[in-house]
């Protein structure tokens, strides 16, 4: 079952996610696209990447595997969507790029730029296909409704790309 937010009400965050910036610095790259149904198949109704980018006129397509959506059993993209934008579980991005690669769909996912390219696997794949690295001033910031905004966590994420930047790696001043 695929949902799709249409509501133009922003919803306050329950789950882990990204602060606002992270979600607002995608969005000139998205209209620059031409870009105006996004998928985000790792999240939830309340998330950050579905709230704004719904506020903000896109069309979002969005699934999580604990709402019965799985990532890895979709055949195909959901129909209509021309991007993907998400946060994903950093312990499967091998299997999430090799299946992104394999939709062929352009995508701007945020990553821990740690170990980025430490694993073979990773590193044979991003050499043979279209990559491109979107990066922000700063360490990005995790929220929780709970806790408020977070320290800056150890390490910096970066938005990971494919058919979205000018160039390989683009730098963006951005505050946290």
């Amino acid at each position: 079952m695929i949902l799709v937010h249409k509501s133009k009400q922003v919803l306050m965050v329950t789950n882990t996610s990204r602060p606002p910036p992270v979600v607002e610095m995608i969005i000139p790259l998205l209209k620059q696209n031409n870009i105006q149904r996004v998928w985000c198949p790792f999240d939830k109704p309340d998330s950050n990447f579905v709230t704004i980018l719904t506020d903000k006129g896109f069309e979002v397509t969005y699934g999580h595997i604990e709402t019965g959506q799985d990532f890895f059993k979709y055949k195909a993209p959901p129909d209509n969507v021309q991007c993907v934008v998400s946060n994903p579980p950093f312990s499967k991005r091998n299997a999430i790029f090799k299946k992104l690669y394999e939709f062929d769909i352009p995508f701007a996912l945020v990553m821990n730029f740690n170990g980025l390219f430490d694993s073979k696997e990773r590193y044979d794949l991003f050499k043979n296909k279209e990559v491109e690295l979107y990066i922000p001033k700063g360490r990005m910031k995790f929220i929780a409704k709970d806790k408020g905004q977070m320290n800056s966590p150890n390490f910096q994420s970066v938005y990971v790309c494919s058919k979205m930047l000018e160039n390989k790696i683009e730098f963006v001043e951005c505050e946290f």
